[in-house]
């Protein structure tokens, strides 16, 4: 339906418009041819008849006046005999019709002679006259009546040949410009469809593009959003970074102050105190008591400032990375869960052959630290999993738990979870991303994925 719709809007019409222009032409040519030549024919057929009978005319009056001349008062009644002559001179003329002589009054010279010329007026006849003149007289007139019907006749067949000649010239010339005109407006249609449909698909393709192009502006849009937020998040990672650099070193210079400060100023006191009951013991047998108290007590407060010195350090930095690696790293803490927890843990560890940045190898034993920490807390599991290995350019890091499980989302909204969020910032400063899938009730999954390329 489109097509047959294009196919009528598109028509031009030329060869109605032209055939509208040729008809006149073409009757015209078909009078021109028709008529011209047997018009010309007809009227010179008919000056030759009229040729042809004033001769005849004159060389019969030539015999009467020869006639007369001779004989001035008998040629009159000897006209039987001169008529009889002429008509049998005019019988040899096939032209001719009929010879008349009349005298100077307008009778005619032999009554028996005459003919019915009422039916002679019906017949194709032209009628051409010579004087008899005699010294100055004009003695008779001869008439001679001209046959015109073999030109009427040829007349009427150059009429029906020329006619015909004429309707063929004129069909052809209506009929070749037509169907040539046919021809260049079928072809042109053609073309104005074809145009139609090529206006069309670049239309069309011209949309396409423009949806391409709107697209496209939209991805690198939105691309560039990301890519500003990408930025916005490493300005706030970093600006966190550096003020949870700053909070660590705050709490650890408060808690070698607090803790680690005041166990060795009571350590000092100890000692002074250690050093005047020491002179006392020899004589004092409650002093030598007090100094083993003392000591024992002093013995305490440096275990636990070891301890502190230790948390401390482990905290700035896992020294167990450089002692013995990240895999027995990982090991020692999923040995030492299970034994505080008494549970079964799964290790599965599988370093690349290459091995790992340190800043990577500090990021995954973070991840597996912190959530070994908040599954000792908060868990209460039966079973956990511990793997890690390196595919793609990335090592993945997943620790499972089938414990209590928990809202991740709900948990760092209501900031809880400070130690899950240090861990997602981790693994993003690095390039990575850090998931946490649990519900309550149905355990937890920490996945960190970090690029390793």
């Amino acid at each position: 339906m489109p097509g047959l719709a294009a196919a009528a809007s598109t028509r031009l019409r030329l060869r109605s418009y032209l055939g509208a222009r040729l008809g006149p032409l073409a009757l015209l040519l078909v009078a021109v041819v028709t008529i011209s030549a047997p018009v010309a024919f007809y009227v010179l057929g008919i000056r030759a008849a009229r040729v042809q009978a004033h001769a005849t005319a004159e060389q019969f009056a030539a015999v009467v006046r020869r006639e007369a001349e001779q004989r001035p008062l008998l040629w009159k009644y000897d006209s039987p005999k001169m008529l009889a002559h002429l008509r049998t001179y005019d019988d040899s003329r096939a032209h001719v019709e009929h010879i008349a002589v009349v005298d100077a009054q307008g009778h005619g010279i032999d009554r028996s002679g005459d003919v019915d010329l009422a039916a002679l007026a019906t017949r194709p006849v032209v009628w051409e006259s010579a004087r008899v003149v005699v010294g100055d007289e004009e003695m008779a007139a001869v008439w001679v009546a001209a046959s015109t019907a073999e030109v009427r006749d040829g007349t009427l067949r150059m009429l029906l040949l020329f006619g015909l000649l004429g309707a063929g010239l004129a069909g052809l010339m209506y009929w070749l410009p037509l169907r040539a005109m046919g021809r260049v407006e079928h072809e042109i249609e053609d073309l104005l469809v074809k145009l139609r449909e090529s206006r069309a698909a670049l239309g069309a393709l011209a949309e396409n593009l423009e949806q391409q192009v709107e697209a496209r502006s939209s991805d690198l849009s939105r691309a560039l959003a990301e890519l500003k937020d990408k930025e916005q998040n490493l300005r706030e990672l970093s600006t966190r970074a550096v003020s949870m650099q700053e909070a660590e070193r705050r709490a650890i210079a408060r808690e070698l102050h607090d803790s680690a400060g005041q166990s060795l100023t009571a350590i000092r006191i100890h000692l002074q105190l250690m050093e005047g009951l020491a002179g006392q013991a020899l004589a004092d047998a409650g002093a030598a008591t007090r100094l083993g108290e003392l000591a024992g007590r002093t013995a305490v407060m440096v275990d636990q400032t070891l301890e502190e010195i230790r948390r401390a350090v482990n905290t700035l930095g896992p020294a167990v990375l450089d002692d013995v690696g990240l895999a027995e790293a990982i090991e020692r803490a999923c040995l030492d869960l299970s034994e505080r927890l008494e549970i079964e843990v799964d290790c599965d560890v599988d370093l690349p052959a290459e091995g790992l940045a340190p800043a990577i190898e500090t990021s995954c034993y973070r991840v597996v630290q912190e959530t070994l920490t908040n599954i000792t807390r908060h868990a209460q599991p039966s079973h956990v999993q511990v793997r890690l290995w390196s595919e793609r350019g990335a090592v993945t890091v997943r620790i499972r738990d089938d414990g209590r499980g928990f809202d991740p989302d709900a948990a760092i909204r209501a900031g809880r979870s400070r130690g899950l969020v240090g861990m997602r910032e981790r693994a993003e400063l690095l390039g990575g991303e850090l998931t946490i899938q649990s519900a309550p009730g149905e355990g937890a999954t920490v996945t960190a994925v970090i690029p390793i390329g």
